[in-house]
């Protein structure tokens, strides 16, 4: 079998695997229980709590919360502001769902964050476009659909010199433990989900910058600084952070490894004589991520023929995937409404291997000249 949908959902690195089974041994008491054990657990917790905000570059006096997943972080942010209908949110219809959807069920103004043909932000059209009733911004660090990479950090700076109580959210899904981030105070929040980086479904983070405030979507037993009442899980937090851990340890020779294997492929592509595009750049966009245009058979078809011979790609995004024919996300990147259903996008970790990507180009030829020979 060869695995290339690693943006959607990644397995779960066997260190973070073993982290857990011996916590859910060992750590099944309540972490919010008075006695010895629910001690014991919500320091285990803690700790791993101050670990991931160092990795993040944070300050020790912001705050993480752990919750169950990014949508749902994603979600806290944005329904958790305070925002008023004269307030103005900008958003891109490019990023995913967990960010646009939330974004389109406010009662404010929104305003959609123009891209380049590239799929970069049109930068000089954004900060044109603030005002004072600008109040919310959403952005990506890398884009799961396109893989460009955001220079949120140094845009965020720049936002916040014009208007600095504007709140700037950045889902970092696909971003954190594979591009560089620190979170030195212009960014508010920063979200981070546990099974695209190597631990399982059902841990996620949200990174709070000190004195950030939202409304609580849960309530309850006021876990979590009051912010996300549910009982803590304690075996998915230590999981998560050795998942991070370990991703961190060859962060920067992966991005290396990774640059020359997406490279590799995109060539090879090219040579293969058939009609391939490749509408972002490498140099923009993150190795772990390459999405290209095959024009004349439908993504989803080939997809299904590479299904057959244990070889695993995606079409589009796995949150978006219902939506047949047209893409938003695409079509606010500037690719035609026509090619929509032409993108397909294969996604990498650090398990990839060179001989993956050869037999996978090798089957692609193969898949390509079977279909049209049907056809």
């Amino acid at each position: 079998m060869i695995y290339l949908d690693h943006a959607a959902s990644t397995p779960v690195k066997e260190q973070a695997r073993e982290v857990l089974l011996e916590s859910l041994v060992e750590d099944f008491a309540n972490p919010s229980s008075a006695h010895k054990l629910g001690k014991m657990a919500m320091k285990k917790v803690e700790k791993a709590r101050v670990k991931l905000l160092k990795m993040l570059g944070a300050s020790k006096k912001d705050q993480l919360l752990f919750l169950s997943s990014a949508t749902e972080a994603n979600n806290l942010v944005i329904r958790g502001l305070e925002l008023a209908a004269e307030d103005r949110v900008h958003y891109s219809l490019g990023d995913h769902p967990s960010t646009v959807n939330p974004v389109a069920s406010l009662n404010s103004r929104l305003v959609a964050i123009e891209l380049l043909s590239d799929g970069d932000i049109d930068e000089e059209k954004l900060l044109a476009s603030l005002d004072e009733n600008s109040k919310l911004i959403v952005l990506s660090h890398v884009n799961n659909q396109s893989g460009n990479i955001y220079q949120v950090e140094t845009l965020a700076k720049k936002i916040k010199v014009l208007f600095p109580k504007i709140h700037i959210h950045v889902d970092g899904v696909q971003g954190f433990t594979k591009v560089a981030i620190s979170l030195d105070g212009s960014i508010d929040t920063y979200t981070i989900s546990g099974h695209k980086l190597g631990a399982p479904k059902g841990i996620g983070a949200l990174y709070l910058k000190q004195g950030v405030l939202v409304e609580p979507q849960l309530l309850g037993g006021g876990h979590e600084f009051g912010l996300r009442s549910s009982t803590v899980n304690t075996p998915l937090i230590l999981s998560l952070l050795c998942a991070v851990e370990v991703a961190m340890t060859k962060r920067v020779e992966e991005l290396v490894r990774l640059k020359e294997l997406n490279s590799f492929v995109r060539s090879e592509l090219l040579e293969s004589g058939f009609d391939i595009s490749f509408p972002f750049p490498l140099e923009k966009t993150s190795p772990y991520i390459l999405s290209f245009i095959f024009k004349g058979v439908s993504s989803d078809i080939i997809l299904r023929h590479l299904e057959m011979k244990q070889i695993f790609v995606a079409s589009s995004s796995a949150c978006s995937s219902k939506a047949k024919g047209f893409n938003a996300g695409f079509a606010a990147m500037n690719i035609d409404d026509s090619l929509h259903k032409f993108v397909l996008r294969v996604s990498f970790n650090d398990s990839t291997t060179k001989n993956d990507l050869c037999e996978f180009i090798k089957e692609f030829k193969e898949t390509i000249t079977d279909i049209k020979r049907i056809l």
